[in-house]
């Protein structure tokens, strides 16, 4: 059975870029969604700048015509965030075609999602780490397990539960504070 990724081989192994690989099974997806090229979706924070990409994400791109020139780009954010949003689609607008080089957008449609398309964005950034000593505490606690498997997923736990709590994850509770 032959696949389309055999075009360019490398090596002597004949490896395949990762590159090529992903290019043939992201491209039928985004173009479902209107997006001919990735570079919106990958770039958007630099394309809108961070304050507005929190606020929102884009969705769909659609296009009236088949010139692709004044299209409607469909924007998701937060039902708290939308009336934001709603005042900014002017700079919206002319920042993303500033980025195309060309009107490739001439309206912005507003749906709601929910915080879960938001969370992503979050979880790379602010995560707090646990202090040095609590790691050695952790890893002393779960060295006796034998089965490396369960002792690497209980030293994460360890981690995740230090990390979220880090004043009753050593057991010491402040008094006085309600």
């Amino acid at each position: 059975m032959a696949t389309r990724f055999q075009k360019k081989r490398y090596g002597r192994k004949n490896f395949v870029r990762a590159a090529t690989a992903a290019k043939g099974l992201i491209r039928p997806a985004l173009t479902k969604r209107g997006f001919s090229e990735p570079r919106i979706l990958v770039e958007w924070d630099d394309v809108v700048g961070e304050r507005i990409a929190g606020l929102c994400r884009p969705v769909k791109l659609g296009y009236a015509g088949r010139d692709g020139i004044g299209g409607t780009l469909t924007v998701g954010t937060l039902g708290a965030m939308a009336l934001e949003v709603q005042h900014l689609t002017p700079q919206i607008v002319e920042r993303v075609n500033a980025h195309y080089g060309y009107r490739a957008i001439s309206r912005i449609r507003l749906v709601q999602l929910g915080p879960e398309a938001f969370e992503e964005r979050k979880k790379g950034r602010d995560m707090p780490h646990p202090r040095p000593e609590e790691i050695i505490r952790i890893r002393s606690m779960v060295e006796p397990v034998a089965d490396e498997g369960l002792r690497g997923a209980l030293e994460r736990l360890g981690r995740n539960i230090a990390t979220r709590r880090p004043d009753t994850a050593t057991g010491k509770k402040e008094r006085g504070k309600a």
